[in-house]
């Protein structure tokens, strides 16, 4: 273990420090030509980097050699531009592929537009990168580059009915596969009409659970009605409404619904936990400013619990599925309110956002049939007048490191605030194989009957996690061959065409910390893993520890990134 965690230190001093002493001895500074935060308005401005006074313009192939610093803005056109020295400003690309090599700085933004970038894990770029796949109607005049009108496409001859409405069928997953379900089907229509800045969209559909005998039951069949008006472009106002019979799960975790549907299906084991949820819900979204959202719903809903059946899997089919826990029956109206920011530009992205949500959920409970838990556990709950309210808060931060380095953070808190303790489907728990990999599945659940027919029974749960990303680049065929001493001819590249390149997998090493526990009880001390895992696209697997005695060194592949 001993030399497992040195080379994991070794990685980390590689990937990290290394790196930044390496920025720190390279200082550069940006000449300060802002990039515009409107799409539209970057290839004008492009257009204006490359004209202007100072910039270094660029026509055709390039190669800027390790030796070479530019001291002001680059722009190129019609490449490619490999770049292995210093440019001090900012680099403009116009239809050209660019490409910065181990040992490239670029102190401000690197932008390319009509064409590709790759850039090395050695490469260092001051601002922001940004790429428009769209090529650029541009022609050169002497030295003066001209943006020119896109030609208008030639309108096609319709009514105006059919330019602004589209009808379609719905058939496919109402869901992912589970042990309650076994493989939902969706199958229904959907029409969308749009006047101007309003648009309208109606859906209907019935879900059919195949884990059932195909009875008119609410167990064998589910169904979905719902309607949604949306008005603005940029600031959107929508309003709509529900009617509905669905399963839905006790917590959002442990994995991503997919991965769910894939573990239960393939290895009998089902990560979360169901019950049935009827009723009407109306709801309204505001979005005031970009990358913010505002929602509120009001429902009304029955919620019952819902047993796990025997649906095949063409692994471990003959052992038994873990039991689904019964629920606190009864009839609720539920009120919530989020508030979200979220400036990333995916998940997968390895650039730098914030994403924070905050989620307030108020509920009256009447006809409540409570089920009996000791009450170290929860005291009796009123079965009539039943108030309870939780709150959330999710903040997480990516920060881009390098040229494909990054951390991620993240910070969650969710439980109780009101009189009356949760209802059992809407308490937490902790552990592997998401969110806390190096510990087993709900090891932090406050279940001290140790009943597996039981879910996650926490008032409150508190979790940290962090992750450096960095890739490995197993560029084997780059133009550093130039060093070497032997023939590469013209072409610094070999020839070697671009699908054939592998740039090698993305190392993360992570760690968590988090703990639940019950509203009369201390928080007590955070549990805390380590680990590491090995990306090759959407696949990832990933190794932890927890940092306590007796547990096991635990294995988990994914093919979701983890927050």
């Amino acid at each position: 273990m001993t030399r497992v965690f040195g080379g994991l230190g070794l990685l980390c001093w590689l990937a990290v420090v290394q790196p930044m002493a390496a920025a720190a001895q390279e200082q550069v500074e940006s000449t300060g030509a802002e990039v515009p935060a409107r799409a539209a308005d970057v290839e004008p401005w492009a257009v204006a980097v490359f004209n202007r006074q100072g910039t270094t313009a660029i026509v055709g192939e390039h190669h800027i050699e390790s030796d070479r610093r530019y001291s002001g803005d680059v722009a190129v056109l019609d490449g490619p531009l490999v770049v292995e020295g210093v440019i001090e400003g900012t680099l403009v690309a116009i239809n050209a592929d660019v490409r910065l090599l181990d040992g490239a700085v670029v102190g401000g933004d690197v932008v390319v537009l009509g064409g590709m970038l790759e850039d090395a894990v050695g490469a260092r770029v001051g601002g922001t990168m940004r790429r428009h796949s769209a090529p650029v109607s541009v022609r050169l005049d002497g030295t003066e580059l001209t943006l020119l009108e896109p030609s208008p496409r030639p309108r096609r001859e319709r009514s105006r009915w059919a330019d602004r409405s589209r009808a379609s069928i719905l058939l496919g997953l109402g869901g992912t596969y589970n042990r309650v379900e076994g493989l939902p089907l969706r199958l229904g229509a959907r029409f969308e009409w749009r006047r101007g800045v309003t648009s309208t969209r109606l859906r209907a559909w019935g879900v059919f659970r195949t884990a059932g005998d195909f009875k008119a039951n609410s167990e064998d069949i589910g169904y979905v009605i719902d309607g949604r008006v949306a008005v603005g472009r940029d600031r959107v106002v929508a309003v709509g409404a529900r009617y509905y019979d669905l399963v839905v799960p006790t917590q959002d975790w442990p994995l991503a619904l997919n991965e769910v549907g894939w573990a239960s299906f393939l290895w009998h084991r089902d990560y979360r936990d169901y019950y049935l949820q009827n009723g009407i819900e109306a709801f309204v979204e505001l979005q005031p400013v970009d990358d913010l959202v505002l929602a509120t719903s009001v429902r009304w809903v029955d919620e019952v619990s819902i047993a796990a059946r025997d649906p095949w899997t063409p692994f471990r089919n003959s052992e038994e599925w873990r039991p689904n826990p019964a629920i606190d029956a009864g009839s609720f109206t539920i009120v919530k309110t989020s508030l979200e920011y979220d400036t990333r530009p995916s998940r997968r992205a390895i650039r730098s956002g914030v994403f924070a949500r905050l989620e307030w959920e108020h509920g009256i409970g009447s006809s409540v049939v409570p089920q009996v838990l000791p009450p170290s556990i929860r005291p009796a709950v009123p079965t009539d007048d039943y108030v309870y309210d939780r709150l959330s808060a999710d903040a997480r931060l990516y920060q881009r490191v390098g040229g494909s380095g990054q951390v991620r953070l993240r910070g969650f808190w969710a439980g109780s605030i009101g009189r009356d303790p949760l209802p059992i489907q809407r308490r937490f728990s902790l552990g592997g194989p998401d969110p806390m990999n190096g510990y087993a599945f709900r090891a932090f659940s406050c279940n001290t009957l140790a009943d597996p027919a039981l879910t996650g029974l926490c008032d409150q749960v508190l979790l940290f996690q962090g992750e450096f990303r960095g890739g490995l680049d197993f560029d084997w065929f780059s133009s550093d061959f130039r060093s070497l001493d032997v023939p590469t001819g013209d072409d610094d590249d070999w020839g070697i065409p671009e699908w054939m390149r592998f740039r090698g997998p993305t190392l993360v090493l992570m760690a968590n910390a988090g703990t639940g526990w019950l509203d009369d009880q201390p928080v007590g001390a955070l549990h805390v893993d380590l680990g590491a895992g090995i990306e090759l696209g959407g696949v990832g697997l990933y190794v932890a520890k927890a940092l306590q005695e007796g547990e096991p060194v635990r294995v988990t592949l994914r093919i979701e990134r983890r927050f």
